[in-house]
């Protein structure tokens, strides 16, 4: 199995055709249906359902789609991170969208202390972050609670309440409580759902939530709008310049952002200089 040939299958998947496949990679449709019959018999599984529409995955062209991405993704970091020897370092770094502002001044601290290191950052969800790190695709991440530690050892760079986002013009200012937010709509990011509705429930109050969103930039979008309040971590109150934004007084809403590596690896001195460098930067 090789990595032309997982590359050729995940674009006739994406396509749901070999003829357009072929298109988008440059090459005609019989060598590549050839390379499609190869990989297949190596498998020995049907990895498509052919029809007159074009092709769907089975059930296990499903899981090698799933499986190759995973691979590509690995064959990547390790040809950039080839490429880079003997020339420049490469720290492989893993954030979320909620973490960005907070790690980048310590980013900088140590850059300035190894210029010659290169990046290779992932960006994406605590969990995808926490699934690259552990099969060894990522030295380091950031992450931020609440989130399951198992199999991670990790630091604290800083903890951090939650805010309430209203639209522009909202009254009131300063710290809000959770007994205020039960009066008006909310919208919260899944993310974080369970996690402010245990401290709602904690105090024996109901909030009023009119929706449950993916993304922040959605629940932004409704505050906007005077839809509802959004609840957000406050290391993201830079998106919400235009919007009214108040702390919410509630101690047990606070989230700490974390710096995970795996914890049955030794980090390589590249890491452990860069952990010693985020503890001590101040943010």
């Amino acid at each position: 199995m090789e990595i032309r040939q997982l590359e050729y299958f995940r674009k006739i998947a994406e396509t749901g055709s070999i003829n357009a496949a072929a298109k988008l990679l440059n090459m005609s449709q019989p060598p590549l249906s050839y390379q499609l019959k190869l990989l297949e018999e190596e498998l020995d599984v049907r990895l498509f359902d052919r029809s007159r529409q074009g092709v769907s995955l089975t059930e296990a062209g499903k899981l090698l789609y799933q499986r190759s991405g995973e691979l590509l993704q690995f064959a990547d970091s390790a040809k950039f991170e080839v490429t880079q020897t003997g020339r420049r370092q490469v720290l492989r770094l893993g954030m979320t969208s909620t973490t960005v502002g907070p790690i980048l001044p310590k980013i900088a601290a140590f850059t300035k202390a190894h210029p010659d290191v290169s990046f290779e950052v992932h960006d994406g969800s605590t969990f995808s972050m926490m699934d690259l790190l552990l099969r060894g695709i990522l030295d380091v991440s950031v992450v931020r609670t609440p989130v399951q530690l198992d199999k991670v050892a990790h630091t604290v760079l800083c903890e951090e309440p939650m805010i309430a986002v209203s639209c522009p013009g909202s009254t009131g200012s300063g710290d809000i409580r959770l007994t205020a937010l039960t009066q008006v709509p909310l919208i919260l990011y899944r993310r974080y759902e369970r996690f402010i509705l245990d401290a709602f429930h904690a105090q024996n109050l109901e909030p009023n939530v009119l929706c449950v969103c993916d993304d922040a930039r959605d629940a932004m979008q409704w505050a906007e709008q005077g839809l509802a309040t959004a609840i957000f971590p406050q290391s993201m109150e830079n998106l919400c310049r235009t919007l009214t934004i108040r702390p919410i007084a509630e101690a047990s809403l606070k989230t700490k952002i974390l710096l995970i590596w795996h914890s049955e690896k030794a980090p390589r001195p590249l890491v452990q200089d860069f952990l010693r460098i985020c503890r001590e930067c101040q943010i």
